[in-house]
Order: structure tokens, then sequence, then C-alpha cells
């Protein structure tokens, strides 16, 4: 068999060649076809939504695979960090209760059930079939995942997501006075054309035969595939996760730092922001220790963003650093100044010009160690989760009586106030004592 060049197939354009794909990658735009359906592409989507149309789709189609829905619904947790106690107003107390109560539903109620560890559910020997125990279990992997609830979900058909960007500066040609008879002069806009390769990700399961059968004989009765395949979608979340905020993406490691995207991977919001070292918009939080002074420094680089037509809608910290800000505000004010959302979910509103309530929400994976505390400020509208596919189900090859299975996905995360891969118009404060 020969190879041959990047093929002139219609529809193969400049992003695909300047990428170097082959025709057999191409075929990715099949595959975006086939789960977007008559959704267009780059169009902002409803995660949710999009997957249980995929699954009817897919099912009147014939098509094996199983799109898969949220475990959690992500509108909620939007909901409760943009939409209630915004601009320092307290919220609707009966929308507040709804939203509150909609999440302890998904976390307390359904998934934090009981007393038992869950075990990784593979074969009759791992702990999830008893002769009769307590029919309920503790789904202790279950957390919310704000960040990816919080960022624009947009559809890509095909491996390579492509956008175009004007800087707020030098990108709009030029204007000027002159005289009543002035010879005039043309000038140019300036464009930027930017690339990204899609990025593949992948949990794996299996469930014995032995194991599925016992646990439907056992009292109480449990589907062992059911509590597998949900295990594994939430591997996928958490990888999820961590990979968009850019820190270590082994999900068993509890120790959180800052690292770099791998070959396979795709960039976090912390490496495409401290991208920028020769303009940046973030500033150093080095001998910032309280509250005043870390309130300085978002000024600072509140005011550097501004300055480039860029207003954050959102803050996002570590533990240590929103607690900080907590107690600071709290001598200041006398009152509480958080909300608390169950399932781990908080913000305090800060105020700039500009913006009231603007929402600090507190995230347990960012690093939180003495002297490496952070604070982005973020303009949610400029970043977008290019999704070629979203969390999907999949049977494997069957070599044994062992039921194999993958969950799937393919995205991956843009700036677009970023216009050549060092220029991120995001801020913060990083590196806080």
């Amino acid at each position: 068999m020969t190879t041959t060049s990047i093929p002139q197939i219609a529809g193969f354009n400049k992003a695909h060649r300047s990428l170097g794909l082959s025709e057999l990658e191409y075929d990715a735009d099949i595959i975006g076809e086939a789960y977007w359906g008559n959704v267009p592409n780059q169009t902002e989507v409803s995660i949710r939504k999009a997957a249980e149309n995929a699954q009817r789709r897919f099912a009147s189609a014939g098509i094996p695979s199983v799109p898969l829905l949220p475990t959690v619904d992500d509108d909620i947790i939007y909901k409760a960090i943009f939409e209630y106690g915004v601009n320092g107003e307290a919220p609707d107390k009966d929308s507040y209760a709804e939203a509150t109560e909609r999440l302890r539903h998904e976390f307390l109620d359904k998934n934090a059930q009981a007393v038992d560890d869950l075990k990784k559910a593979t074969t009759s020997a791992e702990g999830m079939i008893h002769t009769i125990y307590d029919e309920k279990v503790a789904y202790l992997y279950k957390r919310p995942y704000p960040f990816q609830a919080l960022l624009p979900v947009v559809s890509n058909k095909g491996k390579v997501a492509a956008w175009d960007a004007m800087s707020p500066y030098g990108s709009m040609g030029s204007a000027y006075f002159g005289t009543e008879d002035a010879t005039l002069t043309e000038s140019d806009i300036v464009s930027h054309q930017r690339y990204d390769v899609i990025k593949f990700m992948y949990s794996v399961g299996r469930v014995t035969r032995a194991a599925q059968y016992a646990g439907l004989t056992a009292v109480p009765a449990r589907d062992l595939m059911m509590v597998r395949v949900d295990a594994a979608q939430d591997a996928l979340r958490a990888l999820r996760e961590r990979s968009l905020l850019g820190v270590d993406r082994n999900i068993m490691s509890t120790s959180f730092h800052f690292q770099n995207a791998g070959t396979l991977e795709y960039k976090g919001i912390n490496e495409l922001v401290r991208a920028n070292t020769g303009n940046p918009m973030y500033v150093s939080g080095s001998g910032v220790d309280n509250w005043d002074k870390i309130s300085k420094k978002l000024d600072e680089s509140y005011n550097k963003m501004s300055r480039f037509n860029i207003t954050p809608n959102l803050a996002l910290c570590d533990l240590r650093t929103f607690s900080i800000i907590r107690r600071g505000l709290f001598e200041y004010t006398r009152t509480e100044p958080i909300q608390t959302f169950v399932a781990g979910i908080s913000k305090i509103s800060l105020v700039f010009p500009g913006e009231g309530g603007l929402p600090l929400v507190a995230h347990p994976f960012l690093p939180m160690e003495e002297g490496n505390g952070n604070i982005f400020l973020l303009q949610t509208g400029a970043l977008e989760r290019r999704t070629l596919w979203a969390d999907t189900y999949d049977d494997l090859a069957k070599i044994n009586l062992s039921h194999k299975f993958v969950v799937s996905a393919a995205e991956t995360l843009i700036d677009k106030t970023d216009v050549d891969g060092t220029s991120s118009l995001l801020g913060g404060v990083f590196g806080i004592d």
C-alpha cells in the first residue's frame, strides 16, 4: 500500500492541510456529523440536550454507540454561579431554594448513599456482591466539576478546531484627521487564523458475566454494569476538569499541581493564560498574604484586561486563597460574604468598576500550597470547549466472558482572546503567598 500526500478533496481545507492531517484523520468530520446531526458547526449547545438528541438519532439509525448524559446537570451549577445573587442582590428565595434542592438531589440523595465503599465492580469477588446487604451504595467518587459546567460547549464537526481572531489594537485598520481635500489612503484590517487539534479521552471498564449474574441474584439486586459505566463516565469527567484547569491529569492523585499538556492532551487554562509572557494581563502575587493586598492585585489585573476590552465575568481560585478572602471580607462587613450551594460549590461576589457581583468560585483541584495560590480572572465567553463528540459508551471486542466497554470523548479548549498562541488577554493573580 502506498501513502499519498494530503488529499485535495472537497472540504479538506487549509486548516487540515496546515496541521498535516491524513485522510484517515479527516474521517473525524464524519463522526462529528453523526454526533451533532443538524446542529451547525461551531454552535454553542447544551450538552445534556445534545446528548439526548444524539441518543435518539443513534438508536433510530441502529448505531451501537450510546451518547451518555452528564451524570450531573451542569446547567444547575451554571445557574447557581451566574444567576443567583448576581450584582450584590440577594437571590429570590424560591429560585435559590429550588437550585440548592436540585443540587442536593443530584449529589446527596442520588449519589452519596449508605456507608459502603464503592469498589470497581469488575468481578464477583471485588466487594459489590453480598447475600443480604444494605441496598444503597456510597458513590464516594461523586463530586461537582464546576469549571466544565461554566464553560461554553461548542460543536466541532471535525478534528480541527478553527477560528478567526482580531486583536483589540492594530487589527481594525487606521483612522486619522486630514485637510478638507486630503488624499485618502486606505488601510487593511488584520485577522489571525487560529487552529487547534481535537484530543481524545478514554475510560475503559470491564465486568465479568459471573459478576453481572451474581449482582442480579443478590439481595438486593445490583446492576453492576450500570455501576461500572457510571464510574467510568465520572472518571472521564474528572480527567476533563483537571485538563481544563491544567493540573496533573492523573485522576488518582491528590497532590494537585500545574502541569503542561502532553502531546496527546490539550492545554488547560493555566498554560493558555501564562503563555503570554510579553505583555501579560496577570500579575505576581509574591508577598501577598491578606485580603487588602489581594484586592489591590486583582484591581491591577482587572485594569490591564479592561484596557484591552476584556471584562472578566468569573474568578476562579484555590481553597486556601478563597479562605483568605472570606476572612478578610468578614473583617470588613461583619457578615458572612459567602454563598454556599450544596455539594461543595461556594462563591463570593466581588465588585469591580463596571462589573458588580463578579463570582469568585473556589476549586478544590487548584494547588493551594503557600506561595502557589492563584486567582484566575476569566471571560468565559472567550473560552470554548470545542467538542467533536461528548461522553459516549461503546462495547469493545469480546475475547472472554467479560463485558468490556469504553467511555470516550473528543474535545479541546480554545482561548479566543489569544491571536497568536502567546497573547492571551485573560488575567489573574498568580503565586499568592
